[in-house]
């Protein structure tokens, strides 16, 4: 199991994908500190269209927006998914490990691992992207009260909230063995988790279905709550569901 997390990040570290995608988050992060907006990769945006910024952000502006811009980093893991789980799957390398002892359980897993560390890995550097260059242009900014633990709130839910759109990434990469699959599936989950709460508007906790979480949200106790339980309710219902496709899987 640990030989298979070592060959997985050798083989990321070593992809051209992954250092494309890397550029593409620092462009997106350095475009907030530069213009105030980093626009959106691929995402059904429920919320209502803002002004156009005309100023970038200041440190503290960057922390806040970076730790809240869950789509941009979903659709980076989402690549950065596939090539770490997707060639495997696709292209049937997994039977290299099967045949050397590895169990199916033990494969889950490790891949699991490795995207858990893809996710808090993209999370942290765009805080960092974001913040050093946004302090440069624009100064630290001021510090909002309780601006550490909101911030690190945001952090951990955004971070649940990213292993939560891996989790069904991983299903359907299980299941359907197809990069398109898994962007379709992406596009469709969007909207079909977006839906409930348009039908349905009092019911307090559909909102939080489409698993993103914003520093504005830590201001309110039931917004972290929800978002805690549903994002983790997805972890382990996709998980588990992978793992079952996955153990039924012919070699």
């Amino acid at each position: 199991m640990i030989h298979t997390i070592q060959a997985d990040f050798y083989r990321l570290f070593r992809s051209k994908g992954f250092w494309i995608t890397e550029f593409i988050l620092f462009v997106l992060m350095l475009m907030g500190a530069t213009i105030g907006a980093t626009g959106h990769l691929m995402s059904v945006n429920t919320t209502p269209e803002t002004e156009f910024p005309t100023k970038g952000w200041d440190g503290i502006q960057a922390l806040i927006n970076a730790s809240s811009n869950g789509s941009n980093l979903v659709f980076l893991c989402i690549i950065l998914a596939c090539l770490v789980l997707g060639v495997d799957l696709i292209g049937k390398l997994y039977k290299n490990s099967l045949t050397v002892g590895v169990s199916r359980t033990e494969f889950f897993l490790a891949k699991s691992f490795v995207l858990a560390s893809i996710a808090f890995l993209q999370l942290i550097l765009s805080l960092v992207i974001a913040f050093i260059p946004a302090t440069i242009l624009n100064g630290f900014g001021t510090m909002p009260d309780g601006f550490i633990g909101n911030l690190l709130i945001t952090i951990s839910l955004q971070f649940l909230c990213l292993l939560a759109w891996l989790s069904i990434v991983s299903f359907i990469l299980y299941v359907s063995h197809s990069y398109l699959a898994v962007f379709i599936g992406y596009l469709v989950s969007s909207i079909l988790l977006s839906m409930p709460m348009l039908i349905f508007p009092n019911i307090k906790i559909l909102p939080y279905l489409s698993l993103q979480f914003a520093y504005d949200m830590t201001a309110n106790s039931e917004s972290i709550f929800y978002t805690f339980i549903v994002s983790l309710a997805v972890i382990v219902i996709f998980n588990m569901s992978g793992l079952t496709v996955f153990k039924k899987k012919s070699l």
